[in-house]
């Protein structure tokens, strides 16, 4: 779901909640809906304008598309005005104040996240009703986001077992993981060497033989010397991406680059584009194990 379907969600139940449609009866609920409708997709073909714009929704879209940092700085502002709890808001003006250090930043962030749990805690929504299907409501999803910022950053810091824990919450909050957070925290389980939670992890999401789940799995039984099973893994990996021997090659002969330069780039699931942008986003971990690149050559040769 993008932005717009978020935003026009939000503005549906917003809608909804003003006209008393909880106590209503399904069929005038219906017919709210329909005015809603009317009314709103007559505004979709209006370009939102400074003039124009009316909710924190509409100023954090001008804050996108803002020329200028003061701009966006003028936008976020206003978005805080008219809406304090807006996490998008909140989470927007991190990335437009100037800090001294990344402790700084993390600070800023840590507190972002710590606001951000009590603003879902007051909304009502860390409870059983709610927790397990934060991304099938559009309400918490920006707290999902924040979430992922946070941990991401702990991973570019150096922090992965922090950033485990922030990952495992996503999962907590959000069973179906549409924001694909099973993919960072593997990456960090193999890190980590944490084979067990690795592994309970995999069977969580067992239902494909996925390439950012088979790549890290091998990769930490390589870590823990147990090599008969990253070979194992390896071949599931083979079996299931069909270029995984040419990544691999590339990497061995240094044509990595030059492959990328001759080619137009798209990430397409079950490809090399998949392993390449697994390996650009989790450099903390392929950065760790350069001799794994050596022997995952030799062997995938063979296979």
């Amino acid at each position: 779901m993008s932005r717009e379907s978020e935003k026009l969600l939000k503005a549906m139940h917003k809608f909804l909640d003003e006209n008393g449609a909880k106590d209503m009866p399904m069929e005038d609920v219906n017919e709210l809906l329909k005015n809603f409708t009317e009314d709103y997709s007559g505004n979709l073909s209006e370009k939102i304008t400074e003039k124009t714009a009316k909710t924190a929704d509409d100023y954090l879209e001008l804050a996108e598309e803002a020329t200028t940092k003061a701009k966006a700085e003028k936008y976020i502002k206003k978005a805080l005005e008219l809406e304090p709890d807006n996490i998008d808001a909140i989470s927007a003006s991190l990335d437009l104040i100037e800090h001294d250090s990344a402790w700084g930043y993390y600070q800023k962030l840590s507190e972002a996240v710590k606001n951000g749990t009590k603003i879902m805690e007051k909304k009502g929504f860390m409870d059983e009703g709610s927790i397990g299907e934060f991304w099938g409501i559009v309400e918490t999803r920006p707290y999902m986001r924040l979430l992922s910022k946070y941990a991401d950053f702990m991973v570019e810091v150096g922090m992965p077992t922090l950033a485990a824990r922030e990952y495992e919450e996503m999962i907590r909050l959000s069973e179906d993981d549409n924001i694909g957070a099973r993919y960072s925290l593997m990456h960090v389980y193999a890190f980590l060497e944490q084979e067990e939670p690795a592994l309970e992890l995999h069977k969580k999401y067992d239902g494909y033989e996925e390439t950012q789940m088979l790549l890290p799995l091998s990769i930490l039984y390589f870590k823990k010397g147990d090599f008969d099973r990253a070979e194992d893994y390896l071949k599931r990996l083979c079996t299931a991406n069909k270029d995984t021997k040419k990544f691999f090659r590339l990497i061995k002969k240094d044509k990595l680059d030059r492959y990328l330069e001759e080619v137009s780039f798209s990430y397409r699931p079950f490809t090399i584009e998949e392993l390449i942008v697994e390996m650009t986003e989790n450099t903390f971990l392929f950065r760790a194990v350069p001799l794994y690149m050596d022997w995952a050559y030799e062997k995938s040769r063979n296979m």
